[in-house]
């Protein structure tokens, strides 16, 4: 069944441009399908995130200070298959996947909006406002709608068990005209079960406040705030939870508490190591995972059912095994002398060895270990096939936007030239010299996210454009 909203909230259907699709779709018991408008973007477009993770679970990240207790392993949060959702300003804490907030986006920290790595879902009418940046300590003219990975939702605000999970719209609990008490974790699970996820498991939902004990970030909270909170604690606790929990079940829609000394009490608790092991379990030992075979034809796959030692594998006779402790070597990564010196750093990282005369380059992982390695060698002296070159400094870092316009002239129409036009990879300390076609166009993919092209216009010259986007 399909259920329409009775009280839509205006400021965000406001928000959208395309009228003719509002009260088009329909839902049958818990998936809905793709008509029905639930997300848009900036522009008012559809965008259809129902069942984009459909079945899985996800971590469920409140604000309380329980999670600042020391009590949980919060690294385990970013273990693969672990999703997390996070509400208002718990990202100082948590780093999220996914995020929602309901308030004034002045509220909340401009590292969220500009993080393009959390998807921010919020509401519509928030597309044009400002946010704050939070270490400047003022207003920017920076707007939600200009911020990478928002969508955005519509919301109503008249809370009724019975029509929250099938109404067309997201509920957030009652306005003051219907007595009051809205959160934003009644939108945030929602939008979870719109987008698939049926185990929830929520972290930090202490549901209790005082001034001395507030957020597991650092943030203050007079007595009004408190009493405020605690209020809406109260509504959840007794009313809203209570009632929606039997429509949460015949849905499967499971949500568990994973703090054993909450005061919510509605939903079941488990450990928190546990639904660590759970969300994960489909997933295997990724650790140890093996490789070896799986680019085999399928008729060939049984041959290799049995991995052979790594002795046996040529390619890889210096690369020590999965179960073993890797060899860390010392990086060849120069930074130029332009830049600041690397700090030295335990992170293993994938490398190139320095190439050993009549030997072929190993890679090896290995921490970065020292500031300042050899020099990059010199860029060689242009060859007599170019003529000109315009503006280019002897030595151009990757950043900067670098156009070169050689005139190259062959009289041979199918001759490659290769232009002494060289591009170092500030990261491995390698030049590299890109072959050149005449008569066709080239797009290549360089370091540093840059790009080099090359046109032709049919006669034997060959305008050359090489441009990095410092990306």
């Amino acid at each position: 069944m399909r259920v329409r909203s009775l009280e839509k909230a205006g400021d965000d259907w406001n928000a959208l441009r395309n009228h003719r699709m509002e009260h088009y779709g329909f839902a049958v018991s818990n998936e809905f399908y793709q008509h029905v408008p639930f997300f848009w973007n900036r522009e008012g477009c559809q965008m259809n995130m129902l069942g984009y993770y459909r079945g899985s679970s996800i971590f469920f990240i409140c604000n309380g200070p329980s999670l600042a207790s020391g009590k949980y392993d919060l690294t385990l949060l970013k273990r693969p298959g672990v999703v997390t959702y996070g509400i208002n300003n718990g990202p100082r804490t948590i780093r999220p996947n996914l995020w929602t907030c309901v308030d004034d986006p002045k509220r909340f920290l401009k590292s969220i909006w500009f993080d393009p790595c959390i998807m921010k879902v919020v509401p519509h009418s928030f597309a044009e406002k400002r946010i704050f940046d939070n270490e400047k300590w003022a207003d920017i003219k920076t707007v939600v709608g200009e911020c990478p990975n928002v969508i955005y939702f519509h919301r109503n605000e008249k809370f009724m068990a019975n029509r929250w999970l099938y109404e067309d719209t997201i509920n957030w609990g009652n306005s003051k005209d219907h007595g009051g008490g809205r959160s934003v974790m009644l939108a945030s699970l929602k939008i979870m079960f719109l987008m698939g996820f049926r185990n929830v498991f929520m972290m930090g939902a202490d549901f209790k406040m005082t001034e001395n004990y507030t957020y597991h970030f650092d943030e203050q909270r007079a007595k009004g705030a408190v009493k405020g909170n605690m209020d809406t604690y109260q509504k959840l606790s007794n009313q809203y939870f209570p009632e929606l929990k039997p429509f949460f079940d015949a849905e499967g829609f499971h949500v568990y508490n994973c703090n054993p000394e909450s005061e919510l009490k509605v939903f079941d608790y488990v450990a928190y190591e546990d639904a660590i092991a759970f969300a994960s379990k489909d997933l295997g030992d990724v650790d140890n995972e093996r490789t070896w075979g799986m680019y085999s034809k399928p008729d060939e796959r049984q041959k290799w059912i049995n991995e052979p030692d790594n002795k046996n594998k040529i390619h890889l006779g210096n690369i020590p095994s999965r179960s073993k402790t890797p060899v860390f070597i010392d990086s060849p990564i120069d930074p130029s002398k332009d830049t600041a010196p690397v700090q030295q750093q335990n992170i293993p990282v994938a490398v190139p060895m320095p190439q050993q005369p009549q030997q072929e380059q190993q890679i090896v992982a290995g921490p970065i270990s020292k500031p300042m390695p050899k020099p990059m060698p010199k860029p060689t002296e242009p060859p007599s096939d170019i003529t000109q070159m315009v503006g280019v400094p002897k030595s151009t870092p990757m950043g900067s936007n670098v156009r070169i316009d050689p005139s190259i002239t062959t009289d041979q129409p199918n001759r490659k030239v290769k232009p002494n036009v060289t591009i170092v990879d500030l990261k491995k300390g390698t030049p590299q010299t890109p072959p050149v076609e005449q008569g066709n166009r080239i797009v290549r993919s360089m370091p540093c996210g840059g790009g080099i092209s090359f046109g032709s216009s049919g006669s034997t010259q060959n305008n050359i454009t090489i441009e990095d986007n410092g990306r």
